[in-house]
């Protein structure tokens, strides 16, 4: 009788050992990404290649000219140098990397402790995100709404989300036609993708779910409740004749997309401030603390595990007018 025979854990390489500890898939997924890094930085085709025999080569100089080698990277997403957040995420794999290592007998437990007293990690800051001024605000949303057809309420509608809402590119990306909703007589929106998996609701100003409710129904996204909330349209004909088109109505928008969207509104509208999706989240931030929001609704709102990311870093108190309730005037609205 054949019986299955377990496997044993040094079959097992480092890599795959460390990726098993993590619960969450997204979470094993971007360690694979940050350690795929690492290993593009070794010559080596993947993180999962690395031989137990490799690990006794990582001394403290390695690991110190990879952490400047990631200061030199330029991101294929946004075309800038890495932020001082991705640095830090990356460095970290790879130091729980070789703390699996040292645990398995396989790394210098002298050289583990170096690196965790010496190599620190770069403090992290969101400064070198852009904000986008309350005029920009107004231009960028101007320009959406001067486009036809399904691009103009696509567009509209998802600027004017994100600009009240603040979410993260990702959290955008996954939202779904479904995850507009009305709870006790208010507009919605349900983010089921939050960080570490985290769901929470977010109230909406109405203007903003009636544009958001318009594209659905344009689009026919609403008759479906699993498709994503913002999908790719195309442009169909030439000049006055052109009409555009819902392409993939079931796939989402990437997060590659977003950004060039955002990089071609904002070239197009003349925006000067080095504007980024995260932006989008810098100006809600800020704007409503300047209203006097108080700061557990900005919480919850931005899904922020701590109030300290709030205050001392998202406020760039800069402006002189609130967003969504806390806002002394509204965005501007389409023409009819």
């Amino acid at each position: 009788m054949n019986t299955l025979q377990p496997i044993q854990p040094r079959q097992l390489s480092v890599v795959d050992r460390l990726l098993m500890n993590k619960t969450s898939p997204r979470t094993r997924a971007a360690y694979a990404d940050d350690l795929q890094h690492f290993a593009a930085f070794l010559g080596v085709d993947s993180s999962r290649n690395l031989a137990d025999s490799d690990f006794q080569h990582f001394d403290p100089a390695l690991i110190a000219a990879y952490a400047e080698w990631l200061k030199q990277q330029i991101s294929a997403h946004t075309g800038r140098p890495y932020a001082t957040a991705t640095i830090a995420r990356r460095l970290t794999a790879v130091r729980e990397l070789l703390t699996e290592a040292t645990f398995l007998g396989l790394y210098p437990r002298e050289f583990l402790d170096y690196i965790r007293e010496r190599l620190s990690s770069p403090e992290v800051t969101s400064q070198h995100h852009g904000t986008i001024t309350p005029d920009e605000q107004d231009r960028l949303l101007a320009l959406a709404a001067e486009q036809p057809g399904l691009k103009g309420s696509r567009d509209y509608a998802l600027f004017r989300l994100w600009l009240d809402t603040g979410l993260r590119r990702n959290e955008l990306a996954s939202l779904k036609a479904g995850d507009l909703v009305v709870k006790n007589g208010v507009p919605t929106l349900i983010v089921r993708h939050g960080k570490g998996n985290k769901l929470r609701e977010i109230g909406l100003e109405s203007y903003t779910a009636y544009v958001v409710q318009q594209w659905l129904d344009e689009s026919g996204q609403l008759a479906h409740p699993d498709y994503p909330l913002f999908c790719q349209v195309r442009k169909v004909g030439r000049a006055e004749e052109a009409t555009y088109t819902v392409v993939n109505p079931d796939k989402h928008l990437l997060g590659v997309a977003l950004n060039q969207l955002v990089s071609w509104y904002c070239r197009e509208a003349g925006v000067q401030s080095k504007v980024t999706p995260h932006s989008f989240r810098v100006a809600l931030v800020t704007d409503m603390l300047d209203g006097g929001a108080p700061i557990q609704h900005v919480q919850k709102v931005t899904g922020h595990t701590t109030t300290r990311m709030i205050t001392d870093i998202y406020d760039r108190n800069q402006y002189a007018e609130p967003v969504a309730r806390y806002r002394k005037r509204t965005l501007r609205q389409r023409d009819s």
